[in-house]
C-alpha cells in the first residue's frame, strides 16, 4: 500500500526537498512496511500529524527487496525523503556515503532518553564513534511452539502445560519425541523446522562462540571450526536426526502454521502471521541455548535522516524521530518489541506475552556483521547455508567457498580504495568482548 501524497507535498516529491505551504512543513518519509507492521505505522504518522498541525508527515511503502536500492539512487541523485527506516545491518553503507545525519547533537538535548536504550542496540548505529540513527526496535530471533503437539507428547511442566525447551538437551530430546512419520490420511509431523536460513543457523553459530572477520575486517574467518561444527548441528538435525524436513519442496513455515512442525526459530515480526491462525494453540519462548553460551540473530528498524537537513525541516525531522521513539510501545502492538527499556518495563508490554517473551534475549541479541560490504556478504553466507542443509556441499566445503568468495570481495573493496571497517576500525563481524560477557 502507498501512502497518499498531500497537494503541498507534491512538489517536494518532485525536487527532493521537504516543502513548506504557510507554516506547514512537509517531510517525506520512506519504509519498507508493506505488510500489517505498515497499517500500524500509518496510524502513528496519522497521530503526529493530527498533533502537529505545523508538520505534514508523508509516508510512502515499498517492498524491502527493492527498498534500498530505490533508496540508495535517490541519494545519489539528491531526492532522498527527509526522514527513512534503515535496517541496522545497512547503516554502514548508507553512512559512509554521506547520506545520513549523525543524531548525537540533537540526542545531547535528551528529546530521547538514550540512556533508556539498551546498550548493543545504541552501540550498533554507531560508525566512526558517530551514531546514524534512533532505534525504535529490537526483534531478536526467538522460539514459536505449538502447545498442542507439545501436550500430546507429553512435554509438559507440573502444571500440564506445554514446556519449552531451554538448552540442546531438552532441543533434541523434544524434536524427537514430537517427530511423527506420515500415516494414511495424515501428513509427517517434524519436530523442527527451518525457517529463514540465515537467521536460523547465524544464532546458532553465535551459540557456538563463531566469528565471522578478524579484526578490522581483514579476512573472513566463515569457515572457521566454531562455525563449521554449528552448521554441522543443522544439518545433523535434518540428515542424522531426521526431525526437520530437507529445504526441498517443503514451506517450513506454512508447515508451521498449519501444525505440520512443532517448533520454529522466527522474529517477532512474524507474530501477526501467526494470530491470523484461529486453530493454532502457538506460544513464544527464548530460543533455546544450543551452543555453550547464548545468542540469537536481531535486527532494529531505526529511524534516519537525510544528511543535509537543516532548520525547519531538521526540527521537522527530529520531532517526528522523537514521537516515534517515545510511542514505540504503540509500534509494538504490531508485533515488535520497543527499544526503550522503560516501556518494556510497563504492565501492558507485560501483557504482549510473545513480544515479552522475545524481550528476554535482549542482553545476547547481535546484528549482522557491520560491514559496508553487508549485501554481498549475505548473498555469500546465505548460498553456504542452502548448499549445507540441502546436502549438495558439506558445510566445509560449503563455508570455505563462502569464506573464499568474502575475502576476494574485502580485496577487491580494498583495491578500489572503498573502505572494509570505519574509521575507527569498529564494523567488527565476530562478537566482542561486550557481547561475550553478556552471553556467558
Amino acid at each position: 500500500m502507498q501512502s497518499t501524497v498531500v497537494p503541498a507535498a507534491a512538489a517536494a516529491m518532485a525536487s527532493g526537498c521537504a516543502s513548506r505551504s504557510g507554516s506547514k512543513t512537509t517531510v517525506r518519509y520512506w519504509n519498507g512496511f508493506t505488510g500489517p507492521d505498515g497499517r500500524t505505522m500509518l496510524r502513528m504518522v496519522q497521530r503526529f500529524n493530527a498533533a502537529n498541525p505545523d508538520v505534514q508527515v508523508v509516508m510512502q511503502r515499498m517492498d524491502w527487496a527493492t527498498y534500498y536500492n530505490k533508496l540508495f539512487v535517490a541519494g545519489l541523485g539528491g531526492r532522498a525523503p527527509e526522514v527513512f527506516i534503515l535496517q541496522t545491518h545497512s547503516i554502514p553503507r548508507f553512512a559512509q556515503a554521506s547520506f545520513v545525519r549523525p543524531v548525537d547533537d540533537l540526542a545531547a538535548r535528551r528529546d530521547i532518553n538514550i540512556d533508556d536504550i539498551d546498550s548493543n542496540v545504541w552501540r550498533a548505529v554507531s560508525v566512526g564513534g558517530k551514531h546514524f540513527g534512533v532505534p525504535i526496535d529490537v526483534w531478536p530471533m526467538g522460539m514459536y511452539y505449538n502447545r498442542k503437539l507439545f501436550r500430546e507428547a507429553g512435554i509438559v511442566d507440573s502444571r500440564g502445560e506445554a514446556r519449552p525447551p531451554t538448552n540442546r538437551a531438552e532441543f533434541l530430546d523434544a524434536i524427537r519425541r514430537l517427530t511423527q512419520p506420515a500415516s494414511p490420511g495424515k501428513p509427517a509431523q517434524w519436530g523442527f523446522v527451518f525457517t529463514n536460513f540465515e537467521s536460523n543457523v547465524y544464532s546458532i553459530m553465535q551459540q557456538f562462540g563463531g566469528q565471522f572477520f578478524s579484526e578490522g575486517n581483514e579476512r573472513c574467518l566463515l569457515n572457521g571450526p566454531r562455525n563449521v561444527e554449528a552448521l554441522q548441528f543443522c544439518v545433523d538435525v535434518i540428515r542424522k536426526e531426521k526431525c526437520a524436513p530437507p529445504p526441498e519442496n517443503f514451506d517450513a513455515w506454512i508447515g508451521f502454521r498449519q501444525g505440520a512442525g512443532a517448533m520454529a526459530f522466527e522474529g517477532i515480526y512474524m507474530l501477526a502471521d501467526l494470530q491470523k491462525e484461529r486453530d493454532l494453540d502457538f506460544a513464544g519462548a527464548p530460543a533455546p541455548r544450543i551452543g555453550d553460551r547464548n545468542g540469537v540473530w536481531a535486527g532494529s528498524h531505526n529511524v534516519c535522516m537525510r544528511a543535509d537537513l537543516k532548520g525547519a525541516d531538521l526540527d521537522a525531522a527530529w520531532r517526528f524521530t522523537t514521537f516515534l521513539s517515545n510511542n514505540s510501545l504503540d509500534w509494538a502492538e504490531g508485533g515488535q518489541v520497543p527499544v526503550r527499556k522503560s516501556l518494556r518495563a510497563t504492565a501492558r508490554f507485560a501483557g504482549m506475552r510473545v513480544q515479552s517473551q522475545f524481550a528476554r534475549e535482549i542482553p545476547y541479541a547481535t546484528y549482522l556483521p557491520r560491514i559496508p560490504f553487508i549485501f554481498e556478504y549475505q548473498t555469500e553466507f546465505n548460498t553456504a547455508i542452502e548448499k549445507a542443509l540441502r546436502g549438495s556441499a558439506s558445510p566445509q566445503a560449503a563455508l570455505d567457498k563462502a569464506a573464499a568468495n568474502v575475502n576476494q570481495i574485502i580485496q577487491r573493496q580494498k583495491q578500489n580504495g572503498q573502505p572494509i571497517a570505519d574509521s575507527r576500525g569498529s564494523l567488527l563481524g565476530s562478537a566482542n568482548a561486550e557481547y561475550a560477557s553478556a552471553a556467558k
